[in-house]
């Protein structure tokens, strides 16, 4: 995720028992002419499978919505990645369809875009 200061909040995943666990976090984007909101995760492999990355961007969604910022929330995960895949679906987005999407910078990357109303969510 590559935004500019102050156009998004990443968060540190803290187990209950202070474990740090991963991160999640979101920040603004231009996507099909809009401004939104993209997200992004990573839990670290020995929490994985746990559901803590939905968990996470269930908590960051929440945290976007009270911006009252931008009405949409993407995420764009390789349509490969079969567990970020189902961590948007856990998490209540929409798929929307396949796209190419340019991660990292310069390269492109066949991906699904994922999108949740915020509005739904406020």
């Amino acid at each position: 995720l590559d935004w500019a200061p102050g156009q998004g909040c990443m968060f540190r995943i803290v187990l209950p028992d202070g474990e740090p666990a991963g991160t999640v976090g979101y920040g603004e984007r231009t996507w099909q002419g809009s401004a939104v909101y993209e997200m992004g995760w990573q839990v670290l492999p020995a929490y994985q499978g746990r559901g803590i990355a939905t968990a996470a961007a269930r908590a960051g969604a929440a945290h976007a919505a009270g911006q009252q910022k931008h009405r949409y929330l993407h995420a764009f995960p390789s349509v490969d990645n079969q567990a970020s895949n189902a961590i948007c679906r856990k998490a209540g987005f929409t798929l929307a369809g396949e796209c190419d999407f340019e991660y990292p910078v310069g390269q492109l990357m066949r991906s699904n875009d994922w999108v949740l109303d915020l509005s739904a969510l406020e």
